[in-house]
């Protein structure tokens, strides 16, 4: 296993991973018509250069295929660090990979205190996340064009 900085020409395997690992995970709860909406928007060229201008961009190889992402913001020199998303796909579950995704990208920080996320309430992944020590710590509704959504706001100190 082999993490790396994202580059550019990564984004249409992002893409791919954001699209498998959303039927996945999203199917029972939200209809494919609006995630394939929420995913245009979301990895639109305009959103992606966005977050290579802004965001910390990691992918994980394994034998030199990309299986996985994750997307960190905060000012790399502050505490505070958000995990903006974080997907494995399917076919790389529970090998370890968001666990060593998450380490790689708090080292690249300077001090980090906090590591904060929001996910969807219905999403299995929050038993993961639970395992890696973050702790609920509030609740929002959201809109996924016109499709209501509540989002569980999770931290944990690193």
């Amino acid at each position: 296993m082999q993490i790396r900085h994202m580059q550019v020409t990564d984004t249409n395997t992002i893409r791919s991973i954001a699209h498998d690992t959303w039927r996945h995970t999203y199917s029972d709860f939200i209809p494919l018509d609006i995630q394939d909406k929420v995913l245009t928007d979301a990895y639109s060229d305009a959103e992606m250069d966005n977050r290579f201008q802004h965001y910390l961009n990691l992918v994980v190889e394994i034998e030199q295929r990309i299986v996985g992402y994750a997307f960190f913001s905060g000012d790399r020199s502050k505490e505070e660090v958000y995990l903006e998303s974080l997907y494995i796909h399917p076919s790389h579950h529970r090998k370890g990979i968001g666990r060593a995704l998450i380490k790689y990208g708090l080292s690249c920080y300077e001090r980090p205190k906090t590591l904060s996320l929001s996910v969807y309430k219905q999403n299995s992944s929050i038993s993961f996340y639970e395992k890696e020590g973050f702790v609920k710590v509030g609740e929002t509704e959201g809109d996924f064009f016109g499709h209501p959504v509540t989002f569980i706001k999770m931290s944990k100190s690193i």
